[in-house]
């Protein structure tokens, strides 16, 4: 038999523990719920932010399905939601917040969109399964430790410009072997820093930097780029 239990706009089938929801969410409204497993926000409903605290801490979570015209997730929405497996990026989406997916440990296979402006500081840290990050142009801001301790993250690729990272942003990352940097100067980092620690003198030799033909002198003359044993050039 099939239960099905409604109120507020959302609901919850009862045997399979899927969240569907139909109406704008409030700020930690389902904080630490251990008994949801899926989330679907419904398309059409003109939700335009999944806010802070939303589902932190839901530690059965497994799946997220967003809608088209979603523009934000905030501060700490997924946070600790060490089993979730998979969420789609909608087009729309322009914000990812701080701390938004810091500790889920199970996430991967993410498809950043184009259109995408800003991740917050330690967005991604700790999300020990992720292993590729390939960051889209249109992103105007990456924040300090946004990819720090992912402990399977292999190859990144940075937008193709050169505004401000954040410091130390992939910082920790011990199986990182590639970033394709696109822009062909060199972008600074936030407080003159760096994108490892930069007496972790091991990540420096193991991490191949790949920028364009005809740039490298530009990323060899950067304090914070020429910490790299190897950056070699590629044909863009």
């Amino acid at each position: 038999m099939l239960i099905v239990l409604m109120t507020h706009g959302w609901t919850i089938n009862a045997f399979s523990e899927t969240l569907i929801i139909s109406s704008p969410i409030q700020e930690g409204q389902y904080i630490d719920r251990a008994d949801i497993t899926e989330v679907i926000v419904q398309p059409g409903k003109g939700i335009k932010e999944i806010p802070d605290y939303a589902f932190l801490g839901c530690t059965s979570l497994k799946k997220v399905t967003l809608p088209e015209g979603l523009k934000k997730i905030g501060f700490q929405a997924f946070s600790e939601c060490s089993v979730l497996e998979s969420i789609n990026f909608p087009s729309s989406l322009e914000d990812i917040g701080s701390n938004s997916f810091a500790y889920c440990k199970s996430l991967d296979g993410l498809v950043f969109p184009f259109g995408l402006k800003h991740i917050g500081h330690n967005a991604f840290s700790f999300c020990s399964s992720l292993k590729e990050a390939i960051l889209p142009d249109s992103i105007e801001e990456i924040e300090s430790y946004a990819f720090s301790d992912c402990d399977s993250l292999m190859k990144v690729r940075l937008p193709a410009n050169d505004r401000l990272l954040g410091e130390l942003m992939m910082n920790c990352c011990p199986k990182l072997v590639e970033i394709v940097a696109p822009s062909v100067k060199a972008p600074k980092f936030d407080c003159d820093s760096y994108i490892f620690d930069p007496y972790d003198a091991e990540s420096y030799k193991r991490c191949v930097l790949k920028v364009p033909e005809n740039s490298r002198d530009a990323y060899n003359v950067s304090k914070s780029w020429q910490m790299f044993n190897n950056i070699v050039t590629y044909r863009k």
